[in-house]
C-alpha cells in the first residue's frame, strides 16, 4: 500500500473512531473539506483550515467508514466506502460515499466527500 493511501486509511479509521488527535495529524495546515449530500444544510459549503474542518467533522458517537477499494494517481486518492452510522432514535444510516483526497507532503489537503443513503443495504 503506497503512503497516500495509508492515510487515507488512517485518516478513515481516525475519524470513526473520534480520534481527532489522529485525524488531525493526517491532514494539513490549510486542509480543506467539502461533504455533499442531500438533506445536509451545508452539503458543498468548503471549510477551510485543519481547526475548521476538525470541528465540522466532530460527531457525537463512533461510526464505521469503511473503504471497498481505493484507487491513487498522482497525490490524489479516490476512495469508495460504506458508513454505518447509529441515529439518536435507534436506526443507523448506511450510506454508500466517494471520497476524493488530494494529499501534499503526506497529509490530507482537500477532501469531498459525496454521500448517498443506501436504500437497500445487504
Amino acid at each position: 500500500m503506497t503512503l497516500n493511501k495509508k492515510v487515507v486509511e488512517t485518516y478513515q479509521a481516525s475519524l470513526g473512531d473520534l480520534d481527532w488527535a489522529s485525524v488531525a495529524s493526517c491532514l494539513t495546515d490549510d486542509g480543506e473539506r467539502a461533504e455533499w449530500a442531500d438533506g445536509f444544510r451545508a452539503s458543498g459549503v468548503p471549510v477551510r483550515g485543519k481547526a475548521a474542518v476538525i470541528q465540522d467533522m466532530e460527531a457525537p458517537r463512533q461510526f464505521e467508514i469503511r473503504a471497498a477499494r481505493m484507487a491513487e494517481q498522482n497525490d490524489v486518492v479516490v476512495a469508495e466506502c460504506m458508513v454505518r452510522v447509529p441515529l439518536p432514535e435507534g436506526r443507523t444510516f448506511v450510506g454508500q460515499v466517494c471520497a476524493v483526497y488530494e494529499l501534499q507532503d503526506g497529509g490530507v489537503k482537500r477532501m469531498s466527500s459525496f454521500v448517498a443513503e443506501n436504500k437497500h443495504p445487504t
